[in-house]
């Protein structure tokens, strides 16, 4: 173990010393992570204000099928009515952006009001533009609308408001605000952690094994008096501590950015504080660490059987898709952790971490976790033992 830490101790001098290195492990967690989350949020509420501040255009087809509905809209500044709009062309008008919205009213829609019966109309929109602002401001206008005809209708029948509502639907939501956080916002934070875990490793696993190829150094630590276990060792801690590194700085990168980020409600900030405590980042942690010894021992073997460094940068950076695959799986409503999922590599942290932040965690899927994660760093190990091992790939040319 003395040489082992030795070898250690000489390749992580060595590696932090690389620019590149420094920057996966410490600039993007720290920096990045913070300005993005800020530049999320601001620009999020930036394009909720300019959607709100906005005009819609609309085209209004039978104004005088709904004369009254018509002249609310009209009235609305909020609004500018196109003329002279055929309804076959509303679709293509609406997808070029040259409209963003519509309302179609039927030549029955008057008469049927009148007599008291229900009539409908048809709203078009694109709910991929302006953050749907067009939709909902078109259904509060015709909501109201249909208030006001409701009311009249009770008004001149002398009638009770409420023998039209039997039964009240009181929503009872037991879901706390940090389960709903968790969720949600859970989801996201493994692809962080974990692509960070990855790429992390990955700059220093080239460098130590097909960069000391590239460079003739392997040569030279082979003949050192520690063995090729102790060589192997040495190097697969020191890749294993930076991508880990880079994950945990994440972390902290993330405090950082809601810390600076002054445009989070309270509410959720105080369920953002809880969430961050001890024991989610110990458990999170804990969850990263033998995922990333898995990724650090694969990084490893791959470049150590690599004839150059383009080739180790090849062959590993395709796998970054590979990672990212289960923890996108991971988003997918109803995928859940259990006692199956929890098995599955890389899927079992993403869906792990969503559950610790959310606090519904069960102790069993947890432990399920840890033992596949434990023995997938293991086998890792070995498969990276096995490769140094070999002649043939230490010194293919």
């Amino acid at each position: 173990m003395t040489r082992t830490a030795t070898i250690f101790k000489k390749e992580f001098t060595d590696t932090i010393r690389d620019k590149r290195t420094l920057i996966t492990m410490i600039v993007v967690p720290l920096a990045v992570i913070p300005l993005l989350i800020g530049g999320m949020a601001k620009l999020g509420q930036r394009m909720a204000a300019r959607a709100e501040e906005e005009k819609s255009t609309i085209a209004f087809i039978g104004p005088e099928f709904a004369p009254g509905l018509y002249e609310r809209i009209a009235d609305d500044t909020l609004f500018v009515i196109a003329s002279g709009i055929a309804e076959q062309d509303l679709d293509t008008l609406i997808r070029s952006d040259s409209l963003d919205g519509a309302i179609v009213v039927p030549g029955s829609f008057d008469d049927l009001l009148a007599a008291d019966l229900q009539a409908s109309l048809s709203i078009y929109f694109r709910s991929s533009n302006q953050l749907n602002v067009t939709e909902r401001r078109l259904r509060d206008i015709i909501n109201a609308y249909d208030d006001d005809i409701v009311a009249e209708r009770i008004e001149a029948r002398n009638l009770d408001a409420q023998i039209f509502d039997a039964i009240e639907i009181v929503r009872v939501d037991i879901a706390s605000l940090q389960e709903v956080l968790g969720k949600t916002v859970g989801g996201f934070l493994p692809y962080l952690f974990i692509l960070l875990a990855f790429t992390g490793a990955m700059y220093p696993g080239i460098d130590l094994g097909a960069g000391e190829k590239e460079r003739g150094t392997l040569e030279t630590i082979l003949s050192s008096p520690a063995n090729r276990l102790e060589i192997v060792l040495g190097k697969f801690l020191v890749v294993a501590v930076i991508g880990v590194s880079s994950a945990l700085l994440s972390i902290l990168g993330l405090y950082l950015g809601v810390r600076m980020t002054a445009d989070i409600p309270q509410q959720i900030l105080d369920v953002i504080w809880n969430i961050l405590n001890l024991k989610v980042v110990v458990i999170i942690a804990s969850l990263l660490f033998p995922l990333t010894a898995f990724f650090a021992s694969v990084i490893l073997g791959l470049s150590i059987h690599a004839k150059s460094f383009k080739e180790a940068q090849s062959t590993l950076t395709p796998l970054s898709i590979v990672v990212i695959v289960p923890v996108a799986i991971g988003l997918m409503p109803g995928i859940e952790l259990s006692a199956v999922t929890a098995l599955v590599p890389v899927l079992n942290v993403s869906l792990a971490t969503k559950e610790v932040i959310a606090g519904t965690i069960q102790p069993l899927h947890l432990v399920l976790a840890y033992i596949s994660l434990i023995a997938l760093a293991g086998a890792g190990i070995a498969f990276c033992v096995h490769w140094f091992n070999r002649e043939a790939t230490l010194f293919r040319t």
